[in-house]
């Protein structure tokens, strides 16, 4: 699916969806400015961007959703991907794709993301005067981009916490379950993939804010939001950091569980064994033998 977005004269932002390189060139044309959002594409709709940019790697990068850690120069734009994370049970990643030119931005995404591309939207659409005016449109949309993916990653990082808040009920009544242990570690890895997402946005944006990627203006408004962003992903690092302390603490509680098991089990065997050798000294003793001798004894 393919969506196109311009704005007119009277700063209102239209919406079209279109189906062809053809269409797409006409509205291209015809407007200042254009931001053309690729949602799930196909292969034909791939194609349309490989395209605009003349690039083929694109197709294949989006379909195996490689991850660009540093922005690329592309013939006339700036390629760079921004990774987001969903929690289901396992961490997936969706990257967006971004490809900027002074006058025309590309995106390349999962319907996953629709959410927060929304909510880009509604924010670019209230600000759009003030933005179109500073001739800022694709790095407003870059910078609310970034804003809007840092702040879902606090979602993925509470829904981590939830895990492992189930986990540490499970170890406290029932220490000696194994399944435990491979949950922990199994969270220990999704915790590690998402911090190096974490990493990868957060250098990924004082690039941008450094002036690396020349096609993104970083103006003061949108330096203070790459800022905030920034400082959204250290908070998120540090709440990591408690995450894999508290998995510890669980693995703790699972090595304490599995002392109290030895020790019950050393005193069951420590009971039998007494038992045993009280047998055997018995035998020993020949207790048949004894009580005929005490019988004639008496007799």
């Amino acid at each position: 699916m393919i969506w196109v977005y311009t704005v007119t004269e009277v700063n209102k932002v239209l919406t079209r969806k279109v189906n062809s390189l053809d269409e797409v060139e006409t509205l291209r044309g015809e407007a200042d400015w254009i931001w053309i959002d690729l949602v799930e594409p196909n292969d034909k709709e791939l194609d349309v961007a490989c395209e605009l940019v003349k690039e083929g790697k694109i197709k294949e990068d989006f379909k195996a959703q490689r991850i660009y850690q540093q922005p690329e120069r592309v013939h006339d734009y700036f390629l760079f991907s921004i990774p987001y994370g969903v929690f289901e049970e396992t961490l997936k990643r969706y990257p967006i794709y971004l490809l900027v030119q002074k006058k025309t931005l590309l995106t390349i995404r999962n319907k996953v993301t629709s959410k927060l591309v929304k909510r880009v939207k509604k924010t670019f659409e209230d600000c759009v005067g003030r933005v179109c005016k500073g001739d800022i449109n694709s790095s407003f949309l870059v910078g609310r981009l970034f804003h809007e993916v840092t702040n879902a990653d606090l979602d993925v990082v509470m829904a981590l916490r939830e895990n492992i808040d189930k986990l540490e009920e499970n170890a406290l009544s029932n220490p000696a379950d194994r399944s435990i242990s491979r949950s922990v570690f199994q969270l220990k890895r999704e915790i590690s993939t998402l911090e190096r997402i974490l990493w990868s946005q957060r250098e990924l944006m004082l690039s941008i804010r450094e002036g690396l990627v020349l096609e993104v203006k970083t103006t003061v408004e949108i330096s203070e939001t790459l800022t905030h962003a920034i400082n959204n992903i250290s908070r998120e690092l540090t709440l990591i950091d408690s995450h894999n302390n508290a998995l510890e603490s669980v693995l703790s509680l699972q090595d304490l569980g599995l002392i109290h098991r030895v020790e019950r089990n050393l005193i069951y065997l420590t009971f039998m064994a007494l038992v045993v050798s009280v047998i055997l000294i018995l035998l020993e003793i020949d207790i048949l033998s004894l009580l005929q001798t005490c019988s004639r004894i008496l007799c």
